[in-house]
């Protein structure tokens, strides 16, 4: 299952001023996603969609479909959904409520389904809904005439004031059910630890791919080199394999992944060139919140890594630096 994508101010701008104008699946074109998302987040947002409003002629054609269906009894709808803006459900419901002829091939409806583009990276993904709302932006006038136009520093100052206020009249309960909120889709997106996904978050440190472990990613020379010496003397290892959660933390350090997991030892493994303040919080928190699994964890210094790095010469691949 692939790891749903939250909606930008961007995103959310350009379907404010499209619902009703394109079908949900059209727009899904546009932002890179599926029908179902732009339909649901409709929903969520309260936008109307103006095309589920049915004219005289809207009927009238609905009508002539149904009754000049083909000998296969396959009813072209492609007419009423494409030039009028229609969704499949919904025409399919409006024929019902009009009481028009069934029969068994009525979910065979002639539409082809737009085929959604497949983005590599995310980075790929955000650049061409970009270009595709740039391009609609400049083929179109904006509906309130508000084409280049920004918010007046009053204004700014008005919302900002609006946001501190309803901040302030958030009762505690309904910050608590926030930050639960927040820590489970930060969990689910898998960026509940913003290190753990970066190509490099440490500047001194050599981040990458090492072929001769699997092509498992490292954040450091050090790490890559702990997991050689584990392979060397025959100990099986796991890399980041889990991630505790501080539940009552709210801001901050509010999780810790350890670096290694030793099953056949049931040992944590936490290899730090440096101690830096991020650290020794993640640490002590750990050991409050997790206790029995902090017993198990051994911490590999400056002088630990040199007692091991004795052997890097029996060591294929071991990197000095």
């Amino acid at each position: 299952m692939g790891v749903s994508k939250l909606w930008t101010e961007q995103e959310m701008q350009y379907l404010n001023d499209n619902v009703g104008k394109m079908m949900h699946e059209e727009i899904g074109k546009v932002l890179g996603r599926t029908e179902r998302a732009v339909r649901t987040k409709c929903w969520r947002l309260g936008l109307v969609d103006k095309s589920s409003e049915w004219t005289d002629d809207e009927m009238k054609l609905l009508k002539e479909a149904y009754l000049t269906a083909g000998k296969d009894g396959v009813v072209d709808l492609t007419k009423i959904v494409r030039l009028r803006n229609k969704n499949k459900s919904n025409v399919c419901r409006k024929a019902k409520q009009l009481g028009l002829p069934m029969n068994p091939n009525r979910d065979r409806v002639k539409i082809k389904k737009l085929r959604l583009p497949k983005y590599s990276t995310e980075k790929e993904r955000r650049e061409a809904i970009s270009k595709a709302i740039k391009k609609w932006h400049n083929e179109h006038e904006h509906q309130r005439g508000m084409l280049g136009k920004s918010h007046s520093k009053e204004y700014c100052k008005r919302l900002s004031q609006m946001a501190k206020e309803r901040w302030k009249n958030m009762t505690p309960e309904q910050l608590e059910q926030r930050n639960i909120k927040q820590r489970k889709t930060r969990i689910k997106n898998g960026t509940l630890n913003p290190m753990k996904n970066q190509s490099n978050p440490y500047s001194r440190a050599r981040g990458g791919k090492r072929k001769d472990l699997n092509n498992t990613y490292f954040r450091s020379s050090w790490e890559a080199n702990m997991a050689r010496y584990y392979n060397f003397v025959g100990i099986k290892w796991e890399f980041e394999p889990k991630t505790f959660i501080f539940d009552t933390i709210k801001r901050g350090s509010v999780s810790y992944t350890p670096d290694f997991y030793l099953p056949e030892e049931d040992r944590w493994v936490e290899v730090k060139g440096w101690m830096d303040a991020k650290s020794k919080t993640k640490l002590k928190r750990f050991k409050k919140y997790y206790p029995e699994e902090y017993a198990k964890l051994e911490i590999i210094m400056v002088e630990e890594y040199k007692e091991f790095a004795k052997h890097k010469r029996l060591i294929e691949n071991w990197e000095e630096k």
